[in-house]
């Protein structure tokens, strides 16, 4: 275990050099996906001003839920961007590399590729947290709880993620059936957290499990609320352990496309 996290660091920080070599493309990607989210929360907060209160939800709990899920996305897919990279190395055969070395196949998928756009997702989240702690006037406990829930959260969506690009071993071109997926879990993340109720919301919490990355941490914020803190991280450990079952499981359905390729 400690090598692996040893490699993964190693692995991290020559992405991020390699990345930071071009460094007017490396800020432009930056400042691109900041701009992007910045124009989404405001859409969102024009939006609950204007139609009012729905479900208990606030213009700060929107800052709040956009920070969450643009923090977890950005952590997740930035240091880790080789996941979604999958159903290429998949298609072209150039996971083969990754099956002859001797290094966990996981981890050394995942820090493949280095997202230079997450970097933005990361700095949008980490304002959007603070601005939200601000805007309730967070106690020590809920400034706590925030951590934590990133923390969490962060594991959360990197699980699922892993499960959901899995599937690039059961189709020759899954590129279009993964990403569609990954949407379905994505954009309901994002979206305003009055707004789901009754059956949709049991459905975005324990089967596709989007609410639990931004939706929930912000009520377990507001209201400190243990039970759903103890959702929260139950679900964790479980998608934890099954991605990492369900992945293993899918490599051993990989057949080389017995192509001549050494490159990423």
């Amino acid at each position: 275990m400690k090598e692996e996290l040893h490699f993964a660091l190693y692995a991290i920080k020559k992405n991020i050099q390699s990345s930071a070599e071009l460094r007017t493309s490396f800020l432009m990607n930056v400042f691109g996906m900041a701009i992007n989210n910045v124009a989404f929360i405001v859409l969102w907060v024009f939006f609950v001003q204007s139609v009012g209160v729905i479900g208990g939800w606030t213009a700060a709990d929107i800052v709040g839920l956009q920070g969450f899920t643009a923090l977890c996305y950005g952590l997740s897919l930035t240091f880790s961007g080789g996941i979604k990279r999958l159903p290429d190395y998949v298609a072209n055969g150039s996971f083969d590399r990754f099956m002859l070395s001797p290094k966990n196949i996981l981890v050394r998928v995942a820090t493949s590729a280095f997202g230079a756009s997450g970097v933005g997702d990361i700095v949008f989240g980490v304002t959007c947290l603070v601005i939200y702690g601000v805007l309730i006037h967070a106690s020590i406990a809920q400034a706590l709880l925030i951590v934590l829930l990133v923390a969490l959260s962060t594991v959360l969506f990197f699980a699922v993620v892993v499960v959901i690009y899995s599937v690039s071993f059961l189709f020759t071109d899954a590129t279009y059936i993964v990403n569609g997926i990954f949407e379905l879990f994505l954009t309901p993340s994002l979206f305003h957290g009055g707004a789901f109720q009754g059956a949709i919301r049991g459905f975005f919490m324990f089967i596709v499990p989007a609410l639990l990355v931004g939706t929930i941490p912000v009520e377990i914020v507001k209201d400190l609320s243990m039970e759903k803190l103890a959702i929260v991280g139950a679900f964790t450990v479980i998608w934890s352990v099954l991605a990492i079952k369900i992945f293993n499981r899918a490599v051993r359905r990989y057949e080389s496309s017995n192509f001549m390729t050494f490159g990423g």
